[in-house]
């Protein structure tokens, strides 16, 4: 497999298939891989950090966002905010009248709910995973294609298959496609208990 870019791995993918008239159909393709690997995946290089104030019932969540992976108030000491299924979050606003500091939050749609109502500014930290950014012809490469090129082209390979009505092919190309996956899952899990390890041999000195 020898591409480095987001016109290479078309080529690759078409020179695989055989096939010089799909130039419209691989970007598509490509895109599903991408929305069907990020539903998979939670690694290192999909998390991102900002912080924002709360002032409102309601924030915007941040641009390219999945989901949480931590969520604190700067405060002294600082306040974790505690997830709540929405169910949940409608019987603790009911047993939770008024306004406050926020402890809890859920997600609505495109926005972060928060109880208690802030009665003030806060400044918050949000640790999340953020989408894998799409291939596109102005932005040509990105961290998993650079490191794990074999995900994007087996997993564009095996979206091509319904397409192509090619039935055969689908057992193939998914066993190396969640080989891949699998792969880059061991190595992140393997990376962060080694990191961890180093954090807890530090403390001792």
């Amino acid at each position: 497999m020898n591409f480095t870019d987001y016109a290479s791995l078309q080529s690759a993918i078409a020179d695989e298939l055989n096939r010089s008239d799909l130039t419209t159909a691989i970007p598509g393709f490509i895109s599903l891989m991408e929305s069907q690997t990020e539903r998979q995946l939670r690694t290192r290089e999909m998390l991102a950090s900002v912080s924002f104030t709360i002032d409102a019932e309601f924030e915007n969540l941040p641009a390219q966002f999945l989901e949480v992976r931590s969520f604190y108030l700067n405060t002294t000491p600082i306040t974790p905010l505690l997830f709540r299924t929405i169910e949940s979050m409608e019987q603790f606003k009911r047993a939770n009248p008024g306004v406050g500091k926020p402890t809890d939050y859920t997600v609505l749609g495109n926005q972060f709910m928060f109880v208690k109502t802030p009665d003030s500014a806060y400044t918050a930290t949000l640790v999340y995973y953020q989408n894998i950014p799409r291939l596109t012809n102005v932005n040509t490469t990105n961290w998993l294609l650079e490191k794990h090129p074999d995900i994007y082209f087996y997993g564009s390979l095996l979206n091509s298959a319904p397409y192509l009505k090619d039935d055969a092919r689908i057992p193939v190309w998914i066993q190396l496609y969640q080989n891949a996956v699998e792969a880059l899952k061991v190595a992140d899990e393997r990376a962060q208990t080694a990191a961890n390890n180093l954090k807890s041999q530090a403390r001792m000195f």
